[in-house]
């Protein structure tokens, strides 16, 4: 889901701030995080829902604990081990009250969740048979992240795509028109003033995909990364019939031109900003300078010299 603001109050004062924000709200679940800029009490940018991990497939990597269920033997040392559940990708989910029986024991039906492993504690005994006694629950925080361990989110650009960010604003990228005041044809040293429709503005679109969770070490757990991709015009460039070229307007001809045309050269500079959710909070990631993209519109304009075309 992707939600445009314009006019909401979020900041008192006359500067102009960047905006990189986090709404976690009341409970768990989706997240929404935001990347455009303020100034006084008005908003301009693109808020983003961005959706908590998949399940996880196995407990994350800083859990030193044996992952497969216990067996009694009848020759054995007596031993305890806990047995990790699997997992959902709710991630606000908590035990129901459900049961099922091993051996004669009541024991909670369990699932890990995508912030925290829960699982079994069970004591082996030996004997024939051995003796498996369930003696309760065991639950570890998990520390799911797009990046590396020791790779601060300002630093991490999990699924970044230059090309495909660029692609993905560039279709959004309006097509200009040109007209000229006065009209062609013009005169020489008479002031042209030109306009271009649409006015540049800044445009904006999102890329939706998916990372291995490589801070639990769980690469079959895949977290939602979202880049808003920002187009930001950042100069027009004006190309003359006379061959001269700028960007101050308005333009003063001062040579005849019988088949020149007026070409305007928009420059945007593309940049994105990534989110990602644990399931709980909206976590930003480095901010990134993507490339630049230009828009080209042109105007036939022929120049008169009126003395000599009076004759």
């Amino acid at each position: 889901m992707v939600v445009a603001l314009l006019g909401s109050a979020v900041a008192t004062g006359s500067l102009v701030a960047p905006v990189l924000a986090d709404y976690p709200g009341p409970g768990v679940g989706p997240t929404v995080g935001c990347s455009g800029s303020a100034a006084g009490v008005s908003f301009g940018g693109t808020c983003v829902a961005v959706q908590g991990p998949s399940a996880p497939t196995k407990p994350a990597r800083d859990h030193p604990w044996i992952l497969f269920a216990p067996v009694a033997v009848p020759t054995c040392t007596p031993y305890s081990v806990t047995q990790w559940a699997t997992g959902t990708s709710k991630d606000g989910w908590t035990w129901d009250g459900s049961f099922w029986t091993q051996a004669g024991q009541r024991v909670p039906i369990l699932y890990s969740t995508p912030i925290q492993d829960n699982g079994w504690d069970w004591s082996v005994s030996c004997g024939s048979p051995g003796v498996i006694r369930y003696t309760g629950v065991a639950s570890k925080p998990r520390s799911p992240s797009p990046c590396p361990p020791g790779v601060k989110p300002a630093r991490c650009t999990p699924g970044l795509d230059p090309t495909g960010l660029l692609a993905a604003v560039e279709k959004d990228l309006p097509a200009e028109t040109l007209t000229a005041s006065p009209p062609p044809p013009g005169v020489v040293g008479v002031p042209v003033t030109i306009a271009i429709d649409p006015t540049p503005a800044i445009q904006y679109a999102t890329i939706n995909t998916s990372a291995p969770d490589l801070g639990d070490g769980d690469p079959g757990e895949l977290l939602h990364v979202v880049w808003v991709v920002q187009a930001n015009p950042e100069a027009t460039t004006w190309f003359w019939p006379d061959g001269t070229s700028g960007i101050q307007l308005p333009w003063i001809p001062q040579v005849a031109e019988a088949h020149g045309a007026i070409r305007a050269v928009v420059t945007y500079a593309v940049t994105a900003s990534g989110f990602w959710s644990d399931g709980v909070a909206v976590h930003p990631l480095a901010s990134v300078r993507v490339g630049t993209l230009t828009v080209q519109a042109s105007l036939p304009y022929p120049v008169q010299q009126v003395q000599a075309d009076l004759g």
